[in-house]
């Protein structure tokens, strides 16, 4: 199965980084499973290469090398711990194409979204629809969205996410 593991880089605070990167290369080791699966993720197949090529051509690069890896994919992972436009990009390219989706993220309270009000023109106020703060009800909301994995443990975390996936390789079969 091959497998895109979708995650936010760009927002992730400075102290977070390098915990953070660790953990999408463990999940990605985790996931590719001794072979069965062909992982890929842009801290290996687009950062790294990238690095190499003019300023001007980075961001086309960057788009259409992770679109191709999104449209290549049997199955998205997207870590959305943090927020990113990025992110979004990918998680709508899968839906585009049907590609089954898992979203997972870390549900600790430094990484929940706290309530928030506005008022609109006709001075009414009104909460503003987070959900449960942590990811967005619009990805929250996407079809073909097969799981959503909130974790506070890896270990759990990588346990339960390689049970979710032995499922769909049992489906394929």
């Amino acid at each position: 199965m091959k497998i895109y593991l979708a995650s936010a880089l760009t927002h992730v605070p400075e102290q977070e980084f390098s915990n953070y990167t660790s953990m999408l290369h463990r999940l990605a080791s985790a996931l590719d499973d001794q072979g069965q699966n062909q992982v890929r993720y842009a801290l290996m197949n687009s950062d790294p290469q990238l690095a190499k090529k003019p300023p001007r051509d980075k961001p086309t690069l960057c788009y259409l090398w992770d679109r191709a890896m999104v449209e290549e994919a049997d199955l998205v992972v997207a870590e959305a711990s943090y927020p990113s436009i990025g992110l979004g990009i990918e998680l709508q390219i899968a839906e585009a194409k049907g590609i089954p989706l898992i979203i997972c993220y870390e549900r600790t309270e430094a990484k929940r979204s706290q309530i928030k009000f506005y008022e609109n023109p006709d001075h009414k106020r009104h909460e503003l629809q987070i959900g449960d703060g942590f990811v967005s009800l619009m990805a929250l909301g996407l079809p073909n969205l097969l799981s959503v994995l909130p974790y506070s443990e890896e270990k759990e975390f990588m346990a339960e996410i390689l049970r979710l996936v032995k499922t769909l390789h049992e489906v394929e079969a």
